[in-house]
């Protein structure tokens, strides 16, 4: 016998590893060979001894050297090589110089390799054992006419394949005469780079059949064995995606049979080692002889799962001469092999389902496997920190499960497909789960045609990767700051002040007796309460007023559970629309859907309160009538009980819509009249006590539950708020809910007149964040009522409290916290609402003008006076601003806009507002100031919504799906209302996952250096997350950023957008430019085929590049002409680079 000590392997990656570990156990030395390119592959560290191969060559091309392979292999005493699959592994010049130098060749013999590399020879020993195959050509053919006369002659469809061909390389099916002979020139190309040899021959296509292959074994003493059947038909042009064995859908007969007559044709020809017979299945039971490879394959691993057999070191010993039914093997005969159970394997690979499975490349930034009871892993070069070039195979890691069933060994299967979690390239894992989920797949009643017929597997579940997305999101944060604005150090907070949780289920509130009553008996209900309601504003209207609506969800979601257990007697928790549904969107980068949700959850016993802009919906302009009737719908169903519906120009026309809306979804519709002037000034007669009291009849007549005083500016002095509450109590049979802000510090004493004059209800918020442009103290409104029996039930010192807890919470808005720290009673004179205020100084300051503030309050009352001293809310209040902004920035005065009114570009929202599109004020417009801002233009003459065209929600719907976003029926209403807020937040998204699970410091400051933060990302799932260093910016500007992720070392590079950039970048391909011809793959360019100003059909080839051997023509998207082409032959290029643009 021929003692093999020692094997070199000459091949790469996971098979590479395989045969080491079968010489590891039999007390083999092992020798590895490696590619410069593949320095850092991990099979060259798991060899004992690994060498330069093919150096200065390509990096395919380096392991075909077989000299050098010879020479590494004298040099340093190696005894037999093995080839592996792949590469030289059916290459009879490797053999033959193996058997010419005196070393084992662990495989076939030097005739086997001949005989079955020349496919039309493999036809021929069919023949002679009996076995059907596929019509085809005699041998290769010549020329394009021999193929074309085949075809004619055989008919459609038929396979073109190189006669050296394997791996589903250099072969190409056609079904029609107009694409053979691209596919014939495709094919020989193919087959010329891939194998050296550009010889093909012909097939006719056999339909919908399965691929079933036999494991053969043979010895040199006569002995040839099968190891039963796989079936391979799950696979992608050719190449296998999925491997089971047994075939076990198949018949028991049948399977025998083809069993038999594998084992046939290999005992006729004497076969040695390992080797697969391969035949194509019909439904009717036929089956046809495709070819023999005469190496071991991929998918062995199935056949050993199921027999026990280990195929590689059987390779190993029949090499040293060994029988199969020696000790050593000890394979007695063909019936000692059996068959148990049923076996799976996938191959997980870099290859991207959603680019035509083009391999990816790139660093594994996380790498972990699964594993478990009847699993094996055969990896290649996975773990964390690997590099995966786009040189090569894409293959990571084999996975193979075993069960006493197909159905048990699929189970496992998606199992451990779930478990693995890898990223930093793409894979095609999700596509696999697709697939095992399949029930043609659990009945085996698939073909080779399963994937082609069944598009849906390409409906891919969503990788969340949402470790790696918020580590992008702190690092970036952390780098260049909150929104990109700049880097700021973290500053230290104090701990938050948390209230003592409350055990036990929620006490029951409003919420419960509003559901047992309904709409009317509930309203009639309050009336009769001897006692004043509040609502708490702190979660919507308080911070809009102070901060400009900034505060985060988690930040109100961390108490609300125990605020709604110890108030429980509160009115209504006004905690939503407004300007919280952009801005969540907008600036916070959270979906206000989801924060209403979690709300509803949280709060079960109050009423949730919400303000809704009349026709406006929670927008700033008029939407059709579909919209917003959707609006309130979804509202409604998310959990909110109360609409404040209102209208900036006090419109009834613009909320008769929305309240009927709210009554249909039977809710609670508080319709709201907006205060403005002053009831106590005879001057300001426009807005009277007899217009709020003829208002107050017209929103009862149209359906209110409710009647709202929205004092939106804090203009409602004590004795104004006593006689207009008592005027409406006189007029309306409606409960009275007054709302009103602190700016003046006058809140208090007109929250108490207002009820002594019988108001049911008024907005307050927590003391940390009441007064100012807010609303008051809860607190102190409820001891400014001591000694009334009014007074509500309600526990101060639970109030307090939660004071505490908000005032803890306070600092960490400190950027956008603009509030004065005293009462300012010039709001009488501009009547700016509250957050009007703190948004146009914030304006101000950002177009240079925060020094001429004093002037600006000024000009905002002149403004108002100029449009007819209209109602000032949203979005009315905003028009007023921008308008003051222009007039100040400008340095005009009302003279001048009426002398030079033609001549000026007056602000959109200005010129709309005269349009008429968010209404028509009280009384009409100012007609001479109309004029001059519309410049001919027409107004509109009916309510804006009117003449607005439904929108088609599922139409939206489908370009929500198209684009990858978000898609149920809230986020097509989002949609509608903010278009381009939405998608910037769904991109968002995409780049950074759900970042409204960090914490407020880390949302808006990063981390610093040695800190640790915890994140749960969702109930029972934390994040442990440390930031351990931040390098110095590279010549590119990138830092890296290494973080301790959970107890593993995670690394983030961010683009340091202060770093002043020198370096130039390879262009890449614009996605939104049609004429942007982009790389699809990284690879390499084989051909450019068209020149600079060339005329270009759409549809017609422009590049041709290459990667692992398969080459992808480029076609142009579009009719045009080449302009400039950035490719050249033979560059290396990464997916995304521009390749050449086509101008139209």
């Amino acid at each position: 016998m021929k003692k093999i000590r020692s094997v070199l392997v000459a091949n790469r990656g996971e098979i590479a590893i395989r045969v080491f570990r079968a010489c590891n156990e039999l007390g083999i030395r092992t020798v590895a060979i490696y590619s410069k390119e593949d320095s850092l592959s991990l099979h060259r560290f798991r060899a004992d001894e690994s060498y330069l191969v093919g150096e200065g060559k390509k990096p395919v091309d380096a392991y075909l050297d077989i000299e050098d392979i010879i020479r590494i292999a004298h040099e340093h005493d190696v005894d037999a090589i093995h080839p592996g699959y792949g590469f030289l592994s059916e290459n009879a010049d490797l053999a033959k110089r193996c058997e010419e130098e005196g070393i084992i060749f662990i495989g076939p013999k030097v005739e086997h390799l001949i005989m079955f590399g020349d496919k039309i020879n493999a036809r021929i020993q069919a023949k002679k054992a009996g076995i059907q195959y596929i019509p085809g050509s005699d041998g290769p053919v010549m020329n394009y006419a021999e193929v074309e006369k085949f075809a004619k002659q055989v008919g459609f469809p038929i396979m073109l394949k190189a006669v050296n061909g394997g791996g589903g390389r250099g072969m190409r099916m056609v079904d029609r005469m107009a694409d053979l002979r691209d596919a014939y020139d495709r094919a020989k190309s193919e087959a010329k780079l891939a194998f050296g040899n550009d010889e093909i021959y012909l097939e006719k296509c056999i339909v919908n059949p399965k691929h079933v292959e036999v494991q053969i074994m043979g010895d040199e003493h006569g002995n040839v064995i099968h190891l039963f059947e796989r079936d391979c038909s799950i696979q992608r042009r050719h190449q296998k995606v999925v491997e089971t064995a047994p075939a076990s859908a198949l018949p028991v007969e049948l399977r025998q049979k083809i069993c038999n007559a594998a084992l046939k044709l290999m005992k006729n020809v004497h076969y040695v080692n390992a080797g697969t017979v391969e035949f194509l299945v019909t439904p009717d039971g036929e089956f046809y002889f495709i070819e023999v490879n005469p190496r071991v394959q991929v998918e062995h691993t199935v056949t050993e799962m199921i027999t026990g057999i280990d195929i590689v070191q059987t390779q190993i010993k029949v090499a040293e001469g060994y029988a199969l039914d020696s000790d050593e093997i000890g394979i007695k005969s063909q019936d000692d092999v059996r068959c148990l159970g049923d076996a799976i394997q996938c191959r997980i690979t870099t290859e991207d389902p959603m680019n035509n499975f083009m391999p990816d490349s790139g660093k594994i930034m996380v790498y972990r496997s699964g594993g478990g009871f009847g699993v094996r892993l055969d990896s290649g070069n996975a773990y964390t920190g690997a590099i995966i070039t786009p040189y090569y195979d894409s293959l990571l890691v084999k996975t193979t499960t075993y069960g006493r069933t197909h159905k048990e060994a699929a189970e496992k299967m998606l199992r451990v497909l779930k478990e693995f979690r890898i990223r930093g390239v793409k894979t095609n894992i999700g596509f696999l789960i697709n697939v095992l989920k399949s029930p043609e797949f659990i009945a085996g009643t698939y073909n080779v045609n399963f994937i082609d017929d069944h598009p849906e597997l390409f409906n891919l579940p969503v990788v969340q990767d949402r470790g790696t997305k918020l580590l992008k999101y702190i690092g970036n944060t952390t780098i260049n700051g909150y929104a990109d604005a700049g880097h700021q150090d973290k500053p230290e907070f104090e701990a938050l002040e948390l209230p003592t949780p409350v055990a036990g289920p929620y006490p029951d509130g409003t919420k419960q007796k509003f559901d047992a009553m309904g709409p009317e008996k509930f309203s009639q209900w309050i009336k009769d309460q001897k006692k004043v309601f509040f609502t708490d504003t702190t979660m919507r209207d308080a911070h809009q007023s102070l901060f400009a609506t900034r505060v985060r969800s988690i930040d109100m979601l961390r108490v609300l559970e125990a605020a709604s257990k110890k108030l429980p007697n509160l009115f209504s928790y006004e905690c939503w629309g407004g300007a919280t549904f952009d801005v969540a969107y907008r600036f916070l980068y959270e979906d206000p859907w989801v924060r209403l949700h979690q709300m509803r959850k949280k709060a079960p016993n109050i009423l949730l309160q919400m303000l809704v802009r009349g026709a406006n919906a929670v927008g700033y302009t008029s939407y059709p009538d579909n919209v917003v009737k959707n609006f309130i719908d979804l509202s409604a169903k998310n959990g909110i009980d109360v609409f404040r519906v209102f209208d900036s120009l006090n419109s009834l026309d613009n909320m008769y819509g929305t309240i009927q809306a709210v009554r249909e979804n039977n809710k609670l519709a508080e319709v709201a009249l907006c205060y403005t002037g002053d009831i106590l000034d005879p001057a300001r007669d426009k807005y009277d006590l007899k217009y709020y009291v003829n208002m107050a009849k017209e929103l009862q007549n149209a359906g209110a539950n409710i009647i709202a005083i929205k004092d939106m500016a804090g203009l409602l002095k004590p004795e104004a708020a006593y006689r207009l509450v008592s005027a409406l109590k006189d007029a309306v049979d409606l409960p009275i809910h007054l709302h009103t802000h602190d700016g003046s510090g006058n809140a208090i004493c007109t929250y108490d007149r207002a009820i002594d004059a019988g108001v049911d209800i008024v907005d307050v918020a927590y003391s940390a964040f009441a007064g100012g442009t807010s609303q008051p103290s809860m607190s102190t409104l409820y001891y400014a009522l001591s000694g009334k029996d009014r007074q509500p039930d309600l526990d101060v010192d639970a109030m307090e409290e939660m004071s505490r807890y908000w005032a803890t919470v306070r600092p960490y808005y400190k950027g956008v916290d603009k509030a004065d720290a005293y009462p300012n009673t010039e709001v009488y004179q501009h009547e700016m609402p509250g957050g009007q205020f703190s948004n146009l100084r914030q304006q101000a300051k950002a177009v240079g003008l925060g020094d001429r503030w004093n002037e600006i309050k000024k000009m905002y009352h002149t403004v108002s006076m100029m449009f007819g001293d209209i109602i000032k809310v949203t979005p009315s209040s905003k028009v007023v601003g921008d308008m003051t902004l222009f007039m100040v920035q400008n340095n005009l005065t009302e003279q001048d806009v009426y002398d030079k009114g033609d001549v000026l570009d007056f602000p959109q929202s200005v010129v709309e507002f005269f349009e008429g599109r968010i209404g028509i004020p009280y009384q009409g417009f100012p007609e001479k100031l109309q004029k001059i801002v519309l410049k001919g233009k027409k107004p509109l003459t009916e309510r804006p919504g009117k003449s607005l065209a439904p929108v088609d929600f599922e139409a939206i719907r489908k370009k929500l799906t198209d684009a990858g976003y978000k898609h149920e029926d809230e986020d097509i209403n989002a949609y509608c209302q903010y278009p381009k807020v939405f998608k910037d937040f769904n991109e968002m998204v995409k780049k950074y996952g759900d970042v409204s699970v960090l914490d407020t410091p880390t949302f808006f400051f990063g981390m610093k250096k040695n800190e640790e933060v915890h994140v749960e990302i969702e109930e029972g799932k934390d994040l442990i997350i440390t930031l351990i260093n931040i390098s110095d910016p590279d010549d590119s500007g990138v830092r890296t950023i290494t973080f301790m992720f959970n107890g593993a070392e995670r690394e983030i590079q961010v683009q340091d957008k202060s770093v002043d950039m020198k370096t130039v970048t390879r262009r890449k391909a614009d996605p939104d430019k049609a004429g942007d011809i982009g790389a699809t793959l990284s690879g390499s360019v084989v051909k450019v085929l068209v020149t600079k100003g060339q005329k270009v059909k759409k549809g017609e080839p422009l590049v041709v590049t290459e990667a692992m051997k398969m080459e992808t023509t480029i076609t142009s998207p579009i009719d045009g002409t080449v302009g400039e082409i950035y490719a050249t032959k033979d560059q290396a290029i990464i997916s995304g680079d521009c390749l050449l643009e086509v101008l139209e």
